[in-house]
Order: C-alpha cells, then structure tokens, then sequence
C-alpha cells in the first residue's frame, strides 16, 4: 500500500541543510564507505585526547587578578604544588610510633620525584654561640622516659609546630613534600604519588599508624583518574543499558542498532574533532558526550519511528528512509539551530574553561546533527530488511512495547486534549512556583566537589580541615619594583631602593602576618616573618642573622615564601575546605585589613591571591552569569522558533513545556537545601536540550498532521490524536533510554558527575511530563481560540 504523502515543508534559515540524508541516499554504499573512513579518522583524533586536571582552570579569566594567582606558580613553585602526607594513628608521639614516623621521612626524602620535605621533626631549638640550632627531636631518641618525655613536650609546644604539623591531641602529624616537577614531568605524576604512597605504607606498617596523600597534585592524579575511568565506564554502561531498553521496544536488532549507532558515531566524530584540535578532557568537556547522547539519540529515535512505521507498512526502505528525512530531518535541524543559540552564551563568557565548553559544544552540535542525518538513513538503507505489504496500516494500534508506548501517549494527550484549560493552568502555576524556586537559589562552589570523594585526598584533606586549620592555601603576596618606599619609616640599608631586607619590607611582611593571624583568625601562617619571630626568641632577629638564616634553609623551603628574584615575598595560611560564599567574607575581611598597610607603604604592591581567594571571589559571579545567560538564551530560542517556522503557535507552545523542566530541577535543588552548581548548570543545559528537541518534535509532526486534514471543526483533535500515536511512543522511550542512560554516572566517584546525573534524570522526566500534558494542553487551548484557517495556508498560526 501507499501511504498519503505528506506536505513537505522547510523553514526559515534551514539553508537546505535537512537535505543531506536526502544527498546519502542517492549513493547509501559510498555514503557509508564515507562513513567508515571518517570514523577511522575520528578513532585517531580520539587517541590524542589528554585530561585537563588544573583546579584553577575554571577561574582562568584575562584579569590581573588571575594573573596575580598565575605569577605565583612561576615565582613560588613550592608554594602550591605540595603533597600532604597525612598521618594519624593514636599515641602518635609514644616512642615506637614515633621512631616509625622518623623512617618513613627519612626514606620519604629519599624517594623518586621528592626534592624536599618539612615535618614537625624539622623543628629547631634556640641557636647556641656557635649559631648551631639542634633538633628539637635528635637523631637518637633518649631511652630515660623522663628525657623522652620532656622532648615531647618540648616538640608538642613548639610555635612551628604546634597547629602547623602535629595536631593538639597528639594524633595526627602533617609531612609536607615539595616534588621535582621535572622528574614528575619524566616519570608522571601517577608513578611519583604512587612511590610516595608505597614508601609511607611500607614504613609505618605494622606501627598502628596510617598514612593518606592530598594537596593539588594528588587531587589532580585523581581527577584525572577518574575522568578517564567514567569516560570509559559510564559511558560503555549507558549505551549498554540504551541499547537494551531500544531492543525490548523494537524487537528487531537492525533497527535498534541504526538508533543507537547514529549518536554513537556522533560522539566518535565529535570527539575525534576535538582530540584533534587538541581539547582537553574535563568535567565540561566531558558533559560533552552526554549532550550528544540526549540530542542524537532522541534525533535518531524519531528517524527510526519514522522509518520502522513505513517499513511495517510494506514501503520499501530507501522510500521508508526517504520519507523519514523528509518528516523528520527538518525538525532534527531546527533542534540543532536551538541548542546552539541555548549554548552560545558560554562561548562568551569570562571564564576560560567555560568559553572553551562552549566552542566545544557548538562543534558538537553541528557534528552531532550530520552524523545523525546521514548515518540513520544510510544505515536503513542497507540493513533494513523489507517486510511483506500491508502489514501494518501506519494509523493502527500496534503491538508490544511500541504498543503499550502508543497506547499510554494516546490516553494522556487524549484526555488532556479534551479538557485543555485546566491542565494549561495548572502548567503555568507550576512554572511560575517551581521559577520563583529556581531564581532564590544561591551559587555554591567548593574544591571538594570537583575531587573524587571515595578515593584518599579528601579523607586526608577532611582529617587537616577537622584536627588542623586545612589544606587549602590562601597567600598574601607583595612585591616590589626597586623604587623607595617613602613611607618606610626608615631609610633602605645599603642602598636607595626597596630590598629584601630593608627594614620597611620586613615590617611589611610582618603585618600582612598579623593581618592573617589576627584579623582573620586564620591558623598555619608561613612567611618570612616566622623564622624572625623564632630568631627573636633565641635572642638575635638583627638583619643580617635572618639573612644568615635563610641561606642555611633548603632552597625548596625558602622558595615558598621568597621568590628567587627577590622581589616579592608570600604569606600563607591555610583554609579548610567550606563554600565558597563562607570564603569569601574572610578574603575580603583580609583584603580589607590591609588596605592601612597600602596606604603606609605605597612602594609595595599587597594582593590576597590563591586558589580559594579566585573561587571565592569568582564562582557565584561565573555561576549567575551562567544562569542568567542560560534563561536569556532559552527565551531566545522561543522566539527564533516562531520567526523560523513563521508560527506563533510554535513560540507561544513550547515556553511552558520547555520552562518546567528547568525551573523544576531547580525547584528540587531549593527545597532540599543545596544551590546552584556548575554541574547544576550542565545538567539543565543538557536537559533544556532534550526538552527543546522533544517540542519541536512533537510541532512539526502536528503541523505534518493539521496540514495534511485542513481545517474543520475537528481537525485540531484529530491532528492532536495522530501526533500523540506518532510521536508518543518516541517521546517516552527516548527519556527513558536517556534517563538510564545519563542516571549511571550517579555511581561516579565525582561529586559534580553524580550531581550532574541525579539532576539530568529529574529533569528528562519533568520534561516527560511536559511533552505529555503541558504542550498538548497549551496546543489544544491555542487552536480552539485561533483555528486553522486554510488548507493551502503553511504556518499553524
């Protein structure tokens, strides 16, 4: 049989660009060989992908804010490229723990990719004549218990230790270890932490004592890990469970295999692109896939409705496929235009690894629309096999899974298409109360949801935030140029420049040190002015001891708070790891406290920098930038639909079905008391694409239908009928597929990932609901105030 043709209708600004299944079809053998060798190319380019594990990349801007925190990795390598070795275990100081400690340093100092280590077994006591300054722990320990004794007491008093490296119940001890960053660079990070971590087990076994890694390079490996380890597994697992979910629904392996290889070569080539382009892999790029996932295979879902429904109905496949591209490759288009015009905004925003996620994503979406509309139809082409004529008519219940999709679609919009009214009110109270959810939510930011929780760093960061004042370091920098500070109070030492050792410079530090220590309560201060203060005990902080002093120091402590050239200078204290909105009050409180000190010394240039100062004072502003930008964006969308489809029906029908998804997944984040997250503003993107596909869907295909019955008194119901038995069924299998597909990253071991996963399943079955009550609603509501006027006419408005 021959099934009635349907009106064939472009839009505005296509270009002719649905056409290309069309152009595959005419040569499907050589469109696939075409196929092949692309994919190949893209396995190459997927080769050469590398992960991005830089903590600050999220915050890189073009400030001179950013590049006060830039100059600090050059000028201070030291400073925050540390491993913390964390050990804890009861009666720490008892003699035989103890003694276990003092092996593990030694061979730490010892191992591959360690250039030097500071333990509270660096302690010293007060220089003798000689200038001589023993060892608050010596070499050999006294066996006398009283003599032990007094030397514990000693160390567990001791102002460089107390707080800093041994906590006040004696029962966690901090090594901190500067590595070799060009032997890490030789032999990898994995292997440098791996040795570190074999060294310190195999000390203190047996001891009673434990020893856990944190600091940004250990948080990096594991970043990077577990990257790697969710691209491949989650990844694998959600088409695993997407592939299986589509065979119970069709029933035919060619068909499920045409549906879920389409986004699969999406992903290979979009992927290869960006390999090749030398993009690196991170939480955003890898959201990347997902957003694939969600527009390919709902796009090649409808395709293969499409064609599976010609096929049961005897047509012959090229025809089927033919057909398919003609119906439903316009609507894939428009969607792509859509969710580049949702994304395009973080192409343009400050933060560079955002800006790139956007180019990425813009890349993606292009890639991801020609892969689908021209692998689906070609794959159809081929491996479809026919089916004897007449053996579904295409308006007929079918069944099994389709069946019970079909049957279930057209109950909902059937009995919501009925009665519109009250389910288009409900809709728009629903959007309004879940939107007033959404727009009181507060951005959060921390370090520890970007770091895998299951793994050692954050149990070992938990542990220094709890017993000591945390890992995280906030600096103080100040430099100078050469020129006299005129309000130094004294004149320079031995010449009319600013030097290290000018007596206005080291007053200076010591007041950024008080800053810290007193007016932001802040523990584990480091700078210059402590080893002043401990010269000050003994007896002598004159000049030219403290320079005496710094000599004697190993150059990888001196370089954490001297920067080689001399002119510039850091104070340190560590924060723990909280929000970054509790961050913030102390930063600008410190901020605030030094401005005295700037106005006394303008010959120094004070800045408080580091990583939790640029998340404290960026991420809220980044994330409303993101929010903001995200909503403007979607109203964007509303209205290039109704330009492009020149059909107020279209703008007007798919703001409410679109909106609620987004302000519901939002609504759920308000009333369980989290806020507003980067991996918050990815998962909704993500959804707000599948929403936007599934609407633009479900219109065209009404539009198909409403065109092909011309007007009459019950046309818009039939037409809604006919969309509901077409469309339904793909709607509802595509979420589902997706959901499970998209809900396995809830098992990563990152935070943000199973943030990200959780969010997008709410999401994708708010927009369910969506698809299936509110748009139909607002569509039937619409035609009984404006119906269709003309059969000639081509817009529904």
């Amino acid at each position: 049989m021959t099934t009635p043709e349907m009106p064939r209708r472009s839009f505005l600004f296509s270009f002719g660009l649905e056409r290309l299944g069309l152009v595959a079809l005419r040569a499907p053998y050589l469109s696939l060989a075409l196929i092949v060798i692309l994919s190949a190319l893209a396995v190459f380019g997927v080769s050469r992908l590398r992960v991005d594990d830089s903590l600050s990349e999220l915050f890189r801007t073009n400030t001179e804010e950013f590049r006060k925190y830039e100059q600090i990795d050059s000028r201070f390598p030291s400073s925050e490229y540390d491993v913390l070795v964390v050990v804890e275990g009861k009666d720490l100081l008892s003699r035989k723990k103890l003694t276990a400690f003092r092996e593990a340093v030694i061979e730490l100092q010892l191992t591959d990719g360690v250039s030097g280590l500071v333990s509270m077994l660096s302690a010293r006591g007060i220089p003798d004549a000689t200038g001589y300054a023993p060892p608050v722990v010596p070499d050999e320990l006294p066996q006398d218990d009283a003599a032990y004794k007094k030397v514990i007491d000693a160390l567990a008093e001791n102002d460089i230790v107390k707080g800093k490296f041994l906590s006040g119940d004696g029962e966690l001890a901090l090594i901190v270890i500067s590595l070799d960053r060009a032997l890490v660079e030789k032999n990898t990070a994995r292997t440098v932490i791996g040795g570190i971590k074999e060294v310190a087990d195999q000390q203190l076994a047996g001891s009673g004592l434990t020893a856990k890694l944190t600091g940004a390079p250990v948080m990096q490996l594991e970043i990077r890990n577990a990257v790697e380890r969710d691209r491949l597994v989650y990844n694998g697992l959600g088409f695993a469970v997407g592939f299986v979910v589509a065979y119970l629904f069709f029933r035919r392996l060619s068909l499920t295999l045409i549906a879920v290889l389409g986004p699969t070569i999406a992903i290979l080539w979009t992927l290869g692109v960006l390999g090749g382009l030398d993009f690196r892999l991170n939480l955003f790029i890898n959201v990347i896939t997902p957003l694939i996932l969600v527009s390919g295979f709902s796009d090649s879902m409808h395709l293969v409705f499409a064609i599976r429904r010609d096929i049961l109905a005897g047509m012959d496949r090229i025809e089927a496929a033919s057909n398919a591209v003609r119906e439903v490759a316009p609507a894939c288009l428009l969607t792509a235009m859509n969710q580049a015009i949702s994304i395009v905004s973080f192409a343009f925003a400050d933060s560079a690894l955002i800006r790139t996620f956007g180019l990425a994503a813009l890349m993606a979406v292009a890639i991801s629309y020609t892969a689908v509309a021209v692998v689906v139809p070609t794959l159809a082409a081929i491996f479809v096999r026919r089916e004897p004529a007449a053996a579904v008519d295409p308006h007929e219940r079918e069944e099994g899974g389709v069946g019970v999709l079909q049957r279930f679609s057209d109950s909902v919009i059937g009995y919501v298409g009925a009665r519109p009214a009250p389910f288009v009110l409900a809709g728009i109270a629903a959007v309004l109360i879940t939107g007033h959810a959404f727009f009181a939510l507060k951005p959060m930011y921390r370090l520890a949801d970007q770091v895998p929780d299951k793994e050692q760093a954050l149990s070992a960061t938990g542990s220094l935030d709890s017993k000591l004042t945390g890992a995280n370091p906030v600096h103080v920098m100040i430099e100078w140029k050469g020129g006299q500070d005129a309000a130094a109070g004294a004149a320079p030492a031995a010449s009319d420049v600013i030097g290290l050792y000018d007596v206005g410079t080291l007053g200076v530090i010591a007041e950024a040190h008080r800053v810290l220590e007193r007016e932001a309560g802040l523990g584990n201060v480091w700078s210059l002015e402590s080893l002043r203060r401990w010269l000050d005990a003994a007896g002598d902080a004159s000049i030219p001891t403290i320079r005496k002093y710094v000599g004697i120091l190993p150059d990888h402590l001196v370089r954490r708070f001297i920067a080689a050239d001399e002119r510039a200078v850091l104070v340190t204290a560590r924060l723990p790891d909280i929000d970054a909105s509790e961050i913030l009050p102390v930063v600008e409180k410190i901020d605030h406290a030094l401005e005295p000190v700037r106005k006394a010394h303008p010959g120094y240039e004070i800045s408080v920098t580091g990583l939790p100062a640029i998340a404290a004072r960026n991420s809220a502003t980044l994330i409303s930038e993101l929010t903001w930008g995200l909503v403007g964006d979607i109203f964007l969308v509303f209205i290039f639909l109704g330009i492009a489809l020149r059909a107020w029906l279209v703008g007007v029908a798919s703001i409410l079905s679109s909106l609620f998804p987004i302000f519901a997944t939002g609504a759920l984040l308000y009333y369980t008391g989290q806020g507003l997250q980067f991996a918050s503003i990815v998962a909704i993107t993500v959804a707000f694409s599948l929403a936007i596909d599934s609407t633009i869907h479900f219109l065209n295909r009404f539009r198909l239908e409403e065109e092909r019955l011309g007007p009459g008194p019950d046309s818009a119901r039939e037409a809604l009928a006919r969309t509901a038995h077409h469309i339904g069924p793909a709607v509802i299998l595509t979420t589902v597929v997706l959901a499970l597909g998209l809900g396995v990253t809830m098992l990563s071991d990152l935070p943000s990932l199973r943030l990200f996963g959780e969010l997008a399943s709410v999401c994708l079955f708010a927009s369910l609901l969506g698809q299936l009550v509110i748009l139909p609603a607002v569509v039937a509501l619409y035609r009984k105030k404006y119906p269709l006027r003309s059969v000639a006419a081509q817009r529904i408005s």
